[in-house]
């Protein structure tokens, strides 16, 4: 059945939406991800849209990957990105202060 193929972080609401949609005839999946590629920011701000990232070594790595997965994250979503290297000669009251100039000017604006 339909609740063996899905995913622990499924709700009991949602659980019980499915039941109801299944009992009227409406069959779906459950959890389908669309998208092929994904990135996670180390920092979200959802009532300004800034993604925050902190890029160890491992990201050196893959760096042209990662500013191609940023880039589809401001052109599908519109996210305004903040990327930091640990080698990068900023402090941590940098990029808190950088955060806090950003939000300023998004909520003044």
């Amino acid at each position: 059945m339909w609740r063996e193929r899905m995913n622990v972080s499924v709700s009991n609401a949602e659980l019980k939406v499915q039941d109801m949609l299944n009992l009227v005839g409406f069959y779906s999946e459950s959890q389908r991800t669309f998208c092929l590629l994904h990135t996670k920011p180390d920092f979200y701000f959802h009532d300004v849209n800034l993604a925050v990232y902190l890029d160890g070594e491992q990201v050196h790595k893959h760096s042209e990957r990662d500013e191609e997965l940023r880039r589809l994250l401001k052109k599908r979503h519109g996210c305004k990105i903040l990327a930091y290297s640990y080698k990068a000669p900023l402090t941590m009251e940098d990029i808190i202060d950088n955060v806090k100039g950003y939000r300023r000017n998004q909520n003044n604006g």
